[in-house]
């Protein structure tokens, strides 16, 4: 299958889709990816989970903020989460992307 180059961006009101265009919005940080239709639908799996966790955490309309076990829960998730979407984007990234994600140490060195 012939892979097409997307772009990802990690904030929360819309990181569930990748964008086939780049945003050129300095204030955001995008990662470029080449992915198969398939790659983009399991990538944009991770993107949503993320978010939903994401939007559990901003929850503050409910009690459940003040249960430190559900809040380490959900922090817990959600940093799960966002380990998967980054070692998506690793995997699918560019050289460029590769470069910025080793840059802030979000690779597992281990592998």
């Amino acid at each position: 299958m012939e892979k097409e180059t997307y772009y990802v961006n990690l904030n929360p009101i819309s990181m569930d889709t990748l964008s086939a265009t780049p945003a050129n919005d300095g204030q955001m940080i995008e990662y470029e990816v080449r992915v198969t239709p398939t790659e983009k639908e399991a990538l944009e799996q991770l993107l949503h989970s993320a978010q939903k966790h994401d939007m559990e955490l901003g929850n503050m309309f409910s009690f459940r903020h003040f249960d430190d076990e559900k809040v380490d829960q959900d922090k817990d998730d959600l940093q799960s989460s966002l380990n998967d979407v980054y070692e998506a984007i690793y995997k699918y990234g560019t050289d460029e992307t590769k470069r910025q994600i080793q840059e802030i140490h979000l690779v597992n060195d281990d592998q």
